[in-house]
């Protein structure tokens, strides 16, 4: 007498038990609404260009430090500086509700300003003696936990 074998029902592990549902959990939620941290990165990324373009144009000579124009460069680099850490701080207390999100979010926090050779963005946050610093330190729990959950 043969045994006969359920090639109907393969045996599932306990893991892909429970992550199918989870999976299709996460794509149906993703696919519901849209990640709140995408339009905060697009304000993120037009509050760098902002306040690189001024940072350009207040390379002004020394003979011209004294000039109207020269305040006007300076106001505007204040103004465009607080948009940028407005749009940092409101990046580092938003959460992602995506994969894409999440992604798009350790990309962002990992470059530095205009790309160049300086800190990425998270440390910068954290070199602020501010609220700054605290969203920098909440989004790191945030990430950890989230990552740890994940494993």
């Amino acid at each position: 007498m043969t045994k006969k074998t359920n090639t109907t029902n393969p045996t599932i592990s306990r893991r892909a038990a429970i992550a199918g549902p989870l999976a299709a959990a996460i794509g149906v939620a993703e696919a519901a609404a849209p990640d709140p941290i995408f339009p905060i990165l697009e304000k993120l990324r037009l509050a760098q260009d902002a306040l690189s373009n001024t940072i350009k144009a207040a390379d002004l000579p020394r003979e011209q430090w004294s000039t109207s124009e020269y305040a006007e460069v300076q106001t505007e680099l204040n103004n465009n500086y607080a948009a940028f850490r407005k749009a940092l701080l409101d990046l580092l207390t938003t959460m992602p509700t995506t994969r894409a999100g999440l992604a798009a979010l350790f990309v962002t926090l990992g470059k530095g300003f205009d790309d160049v050779e300086q800190p990425n963005l998270l440390i910068e946050a954290m070199c602020w003696e501010d609220e700054t610093r605290q969203a920098g330190c909440t989004v790191l729990k945030r990430l950890a936990a989230l990552v740890l959950k994940m494993a």
